[in-house]
């Protein structure tokens, strides 16, 4: 690995990004990380596998989190300022930021060569369970309104760190308990922030994507984790796909990233290289 400069970015005047430059001689990666965690989650595991290939990797704050704040409406401005990028650059998304890389595969057709997508849902299918996510979404943005924050790291928030633990120990991620280093970097983001991202693109905001991905001509890879036996039903729905493989990660749960990150660098780059 040659990694020549690290830097933090604005895209426009509002999406924050940290960017890594490196010795390989073109392409660029976006790399977009899951709800409540910001553009560090991902750097640690994946800069050094990946600068073995890009000239640079982008690992940005999607809206809500980190610096990014939430625009009302759906993600298109957030798409539009990741467009300035490059006029071609491949994706890498997990859970949340995995569902964003699919949709804006099917609204800016043609820019994104590649994408690999972790544990992401392709939309839900049903107007009821719509209806029933939406609620739901609702439902956890109100409770995370209620929580008081004050900026900074130290002994306050602890309502957020009592959230971020419950939340993280869900059946979803296999009951795992968050490092300290996981807990301080999502105790970076406003509880208002991470609701207003529920309210403008949570899972119950996203369309069915599932007949736009057929149409697009963006390769993909579809990962998910052994013991997900939610995102296991999605990745049958993936297999449906034409352009999409599709693998599992052993001995991992909804979040592979954590649970698998050496699988998950592994599988990635061979499919990038």
């Amino acid at each position: 690995m040659s990694v020549l400069t690290i830097s933090q970015t604005l895209l426009n005047s509002t999406v924050a990004a940290l960017m890594v430059q490196t010795s390989a001689q073109d392409r660029d990666i976006v790399c977009l990380h899951g709800f409540t965690q910001n553009r560090l989650a991902m750097v640690r595991d994946f800069v050094a596998p990946l600068a073995t290939l890009y000239r640079r990797i982008w690992f940005v704050d999607c809206p809500g989190h980190g610096m990014t704040p939430v625009e009302p409406g759906d993600p298109s401005s957030f798409f539009d300022a990741l467009v300035t990028i490059a006029p071609h650059f491949d994706l890498f998304g997990y859970s949340m930021g995995g569902r964003l890389a699919l949709w804006m595969l099917t609204t800016h057709p043609g820019v994104i060569e590649r994408a690999v997508v972790v544990s992401a849902h392709l939309g839900i299918t049903s107007a009821q369970a719509r209806e029933e996510r939406q609620d739901s979404d609702e439902r956890l943005a109100q409770r995370l309104e209620s929580l008081p924050y004050t900026a900074g790291l130290g002994n306050q928030n602890l309502e957020l760190r009592a959230f971020l633990d419950e939340w993280n120990r869900a059946p979803l991620f296999g009951d795992r308990a968050l490092t300290d280093s996981d807990l301080r970097l999502r105790l970076m983001n406003q509880p208002t922030q991470l609701a207003a991202s529920l309210r403008s693109y949570g899972t119950g905001q996203q369309p069915d994507l599932t007949l736009a991905l057929q149409e697009t001509s963006t390769q993909l890879f579809y990962l998910f984790g052994e013991t997900d036996t939610t995102y296991r039903a999605m990745a049958d729905r993936a297999r449906q796909l034409t352009n999409c493989e599709v693998q599992m990660i052993d001995q991992a749960a909804h979040d592979a990233l954590h649970d698998q990150p050496r699988l998950v660098a592994a599988a990635v780059t061979e499919f990038l290289r």
